[in-house]
């Protein structure tokens, strides 16, 4: 008799807890970010991430003032910085899909040192972005890989 209320005991408490672990699933957060989260400021490179491979990848002498960004907010143009040169083209975003594309990159001419290159030819991959608080993802290879940016003015 005591064995067939336990079991009744042990069975209403694994519904209870099941019950409970469903219903206090995370709602999904809203997401409404504008442009202007993202242009008014300068974004940092702290990090390329390969999310398959599990590798993240810190930039070789960073800096605040090497591996940065910043969209103008009057126009399509960005700026920014390499190790070596300046750099400077078009962006197009698009809030609503989440998508960021970089086009007419250009840079100096000064041979390009330590993770310079790899974060010039990079922004031409750049398919979306995601922004979270202070930090911004720019996410190419299909979501697969991403350069991380913290947000610095």
């Amino acid at each position: 008799m005591k064995k067939r209320i336990l079991q009744k005991a042990l069975i209403i408490l694994l519904a209870l807890g099941a019950t409970t672990m469903v219903s206090c699933k995370d709602e999904p957060e809203e997401d409404n970010i504008s442009k202007y989260d993202i242009v008014y400021y300068k974004w940092h490179l702290t990090k390329f991430v390969d999310i398959p491979n599990k590798i993240e990848k810190f930039p070789q002498m960073n800096s605040d003032n090497v591996y940065w960004i910043k969209f103008d907010s009057q126009n399509d143009n960005f700026s920014g910085r390499t190790y070596s040169n300046s750099i400077k083209g078009l962006y197009q975003m698009n809030v609503e899909n989440k998508t960021l594309v970089f086009s007419n990159l250009t840079t100096g001419n000064a041979l390009e040192l330590y993770d310079g290159d790899k974060f010039f030819s990079t922004l031409s991959l750049i398919q979306n972005f995601h922004l979270s608080g202070d930090t911004l993802r720019l996410l190419y290879n299909n979501k697969m890989n991403y350069m991380q940016f913290e947000k610095i003015e």
